[in-house]
């Protein structure tokens, strides 16, 4: 993580400039503001890392872009609005934005309706004042929608489709669950039945002489009767 980090850094930052070589292939670049025997640390423009010297293996140190923006910067009146522009446009081929943005900043405190100042800023125009991206389009009625500005009417139609899709959705599940209940009870009726016949089949057993007790209980095949008493010579 820490390696994926330094490249980051290394290719938002320009050329020439400190650099603080690290352990494992590493490096830090910027100007180095501070170094003990124990740490050193390093503004890469828009923040600071420190480092431990134990992991440093060298540092070439060189005049950074950023340590010529802070000298050039520190030399300007504060009502110097040519030196300020210049130094905006300097910083901002140096990939300095935030230090650029600083010095648009010093020309818009002198000349509030500066175009040049206003652009890089990234101000727009509505009705003749210089106002944000988001006050001209909330000007215009518009809403911000996940990120997006939109007319209340496009956010309306993203909600409603999204409802539709969600409404379908759940349709379709409770459709799904019908089948799976229908399919259970279907199966547990086939169950039933089996049970029912075969508890009808072990009921209707031959016994020697005739049908058992469930072929008796039919009202179609009577019991047939015998006489009490027997002919003479005759034995049972």
């Amino acid at each position: 993580m820490k390696r994926l980090i330094v490249i980051v850094i290394l290719a938002a930052t320009p050329v020439l400039a400190d650099e603080v070589i690290l352990r494992g292939g590493g490096s830090m670049t910027g100007q180095i503001i501070k170094q003990t025997d124990e740490s050193v640390t390093v503004d890469i423009g828009y923040g600071t890392i420190t480092a431990k010297m134990s992991n440093v293996v060298r540092i070439v140190k060189s005049t950074s872009p950023l340590q010529t923006y802070r000298e050039r910067a520190a030399k300007i009146p504060a009502d110097d609005v040519e030196a300020w522009r210049n130094l905006a446009r300097w910083a901002s081929g140096q990939a300095l934005s935030t230090q650029a943005h600083e010095a648009w900043r010093h020309v818009l405190a002198v000349l509030p309706d500066d175009e040049e100042a206003n652009t890089a800023l990234g101000m727009v125009q509505l009705n003749g004042k210089w106002v944000t991206k988001a006050e001209s389009y909330q000007a215009r009625g518009y809403v911000q929608f996940e990120g997006e500005w939109m007319t209340p009417a496009a956010e309306q139609k993203i909600l409603a489709d999204r409802q539709a899709q969600q409404a379908k959705a759940e349709a379709a599940r409770q459709a799904n669950e019908a089948k799976i209940e229908q399919i259970n009870a279907d199966q547990q009726a086939q169950k039933a039945q089996e049970q029912a016949d075969s508890e009808q089949g072990q009921n209707q057993i031959y016994w020697g002489w005739g049908a058992g007790p469930g072929y008796w209980a039919d009202p179609r095949y009577p019991r047939r009767a015998y006489p009490t008493t027997l002919p003479a010579g005759r034995r049972p």
